[in-house]
């Protein structure tokens, strides 16, 4: 009986706290516009071989307005660091500052690890990452992964209501 109390409370708890969040969050919606104080920071989480081609494709898509532009990779991928080095050398030929940076964190399960012990290595990534999204505090966070984002049309939406919000001008469908 005890226990069922306990995880009743937690849960209240968790309703309580996300309530107050929400109506946080509705009441400075007006204010908090990504892009209202000017350029807009996006984050890129770049996985691995497909993933890294996809964000690179939308990244490759959005205006020099997007920047300061943070790409967070695996700390064993050395391909997907040689990719976006060469998508922003290619981008940035007019410009002679730098507006990229890329943030290793440990890899949160490599190929073919154990589920068991997946757990631990995921944990360990989350340690890295959270403090990492925290300090950066992106106006717009893209992932190619299909399990930590929305899907590739959804993405381009966003980006499209992104770019419409800041021009005033009407996305085309």
């Amino acid at each position: 009986m005890a226990v069922l109390l306990g995880v009743l409370c937690g849960l209240c708890l968790v309703i309580a706290l996300f309530a107050v969040r929400l109506l946080a969050v509705l009441r400075s919606g007006p204010r908090c516009r990504p892009g209202a104080k000017g350029s807009v920071s996006v984050l890129a989480v770049a996985g691995s071989g497909g993933h890294t081609t996809e964000i690179l494709r939308l990244m490759e898509s959005l205006s020099a307005s997007y920047s300061p532009r943070h790409y967070v990779i695996a700390d064993t991928d050395h391909m997907s660091e040689d990719k976006i080095c060469t998508l922003e050398a290619a981008k940035n030929t007019s410009d002679l500052q730098k507006n990229f940076t890329i943030h290793h964190i440990p890899r949160s399960r490599e190929v073919r690890q154990a589920w068991s012990s997946s757990v631990l290595s995921t944990a360990n990534a989350l340690l890295y990452s959270v403090p990492l999204v925290f300090r950066l505090r992106p106006d717009m966070p893209l992932s190619g992964n299909v399990e930590a984002s929305f899907s590739k049309n959804e993405q381009r939406n966003r980006a499209s209501l992104s770019l419409w919000r800041r021009s005033g001008k009407r996305p085309r469908s």
